[in-house]
């Protein structure tokens, strides 16, 4: 049950007069669809006050070092955040809300009143959040809190009419908002300094990202629920992987899921080998690679747009989670390699040097980024502006009646 600090909390964030204030919160790095989506808002609505919100220290004193508008969540200051929540219009995430706020019930209750958009992180294979409860313990409240602030969303993003539904039924939101993922436009274009920001390459790596003689093979596992399978178990794999690329002439880039830590600093392992801390903003290099080798990470679908192969692990039936991976989530169409432990050397040669699955991501690509990849963030403001607008009018309104 919620506390009564909560509770008053809340219903004066549903009382109080909201001002043009946009709250941006994402991971404890910079990064993910709401950095990119932020930094559009500052850059476009001049009107609006847009804030990225975090409890990490080190983060928002690197955006203050940039003159970037921002708020450390921290005990010292914790009625000055409520103030700041109870004011602001809009709440932009792109992760679990309860993940941003450290599952804070009192941050979020000070949040109710706002408009709530949820961008994610990603299209999945997973099956998240409300879909879950068919699945997992509703008395564990380590579940059942990041389920309750996820779905409270007002609006969330779909880049895909073929992804509504599961959109619909992940967070119980009824309106749908068709746009991509500002993530994306740096795939396809060149990232600006500000952007660059959280995805900052120690030297040796990115000096061998601009090796034109070399091949470059990025690995992103996904985070597994409960426990990890082969690809991010086994030195085995990674060793078998890392002679493949060493054999087509390839330099081998490994990042793990953000949520896995246990590399915190990028080092080269070897001569063809390289860690990428897993916190870092891949995105701004993701056109660097020439292949993608996974699991079921959403990472595969963006890099779709690189028109690059993807490699993915052909996990058999019923040696996995029985609700996850769930392919029939996404269009069925077979854009990437699948491989096994013993047929990934094989399989990555034939990806790198005769590929024929270009048509196939193609259509994939197509069937699930619906908008042009380039217009994501402009649509999003425009939307931010209209939302902003619309909850400012709505905390104003009032009626007199006569007698």
């Amino acid at each position: 049950m919620k506390n009564e600090f909560s509770l008053r909390l809340e219903l004066l964030s549903k009382k109080n007069k909201k001002d043009k204030i946009v709250l941006f919160f994402g991971r404890e790095t910079f990064s993910d669809n709401t950095k990119y989506l932020y930094l559009k808002a500052l850059e476009e609505l001049k009107d609006i006050t847009c804030i990225w919100c975090s409890c990490e220290k080190t983060l928002i004193s690197s955006l203050k070092e940039k003159n970037l508008p921002c708020h450390l969540i921290e005990a010292d200051s914790f009625e000055d955040t409520m103030r700041l929540f109870l004011s602001a219009a809009v709440a932009v995430f792109s992760v679990n809300p309860s993940h941003s706020l450290n599952g804070s019930e009192e941050l979020f209750a000070c949040l109710q009143g706002a408009r709530h958009f949820q961008l994610w992180h990603g299209i999945s294979v997973k099956h998240l959040l409300l879909m879950l409860t068919k699945h997992l313990s509703l008395v564990d409240y380590n579940f059942r809190r990041p389920v309750a602030f996820a779905s409270r969303a007002d609006t969330v993003l779909s880049t895909s009419s073929r992804l509504d539904s599961f959109f619909n039924e992940a967070f119980g939101s009824k309106r749908i908002i068709r746009a991509g993922y500002p993530r994306n436009e740096v795939i396809l274009r060149g990232a600006t300094e500000l952007e660059c920001i959280g995805s900052e390459l120690p030297k040796e790596i990115f000096q061998a990202l601009q090796n034109k003689k070399r091949k470059k093979i990025l690995f992103a596992p996904t985070w597994q629920r409960g426990s990890s399978q082969l690809l991010t178990s086994s030195s085995a794999f990674l060793g078998t992987l890392a002679l493949a690329c060493h054999k087509n002439n390839a330099d081998l880039y490994l990042k793990a899921h953000p949520t896995l830590l246990q590399d915190k600093s990028s080092r080269k392992l070897s001569g063809n080998v390289y860690y990428i801390n897993p916190t870092l903003d891949i995105y701004p290099y993701l056109n660097e690679f020439d292949a993608l080798v996974t699991d079921y990470s959403s990472i595969m679908f963006d890099f779709l747009l690189t028109q690059k192969p993807v490699l993915r692990l052909d996990i058999e039936e019923g040696s996995h989670k029985s609700f996850e991976p769930d392919f029939s989530l996404v269009p069925d169409i077979e854009f990437a390699y699948l491989f096994t432990d013993k047929t990934l050397p094989i399989v990555l040669l034939q990806a790198l040097s005769n590929d024929c699955k270009q048509d196939e991501r193609k259509k994939m690509a197509d069937a699930i980024f619906e908008t042009q990849p380039l217009q994501a963030g402009i649509s999003l403001v425009k939307f931010l502006q209209s939302e902003v607008q619309n909850c400012i009018e709505a905390s104003c309104h009032y009626s007199v009646e006569k007698y």
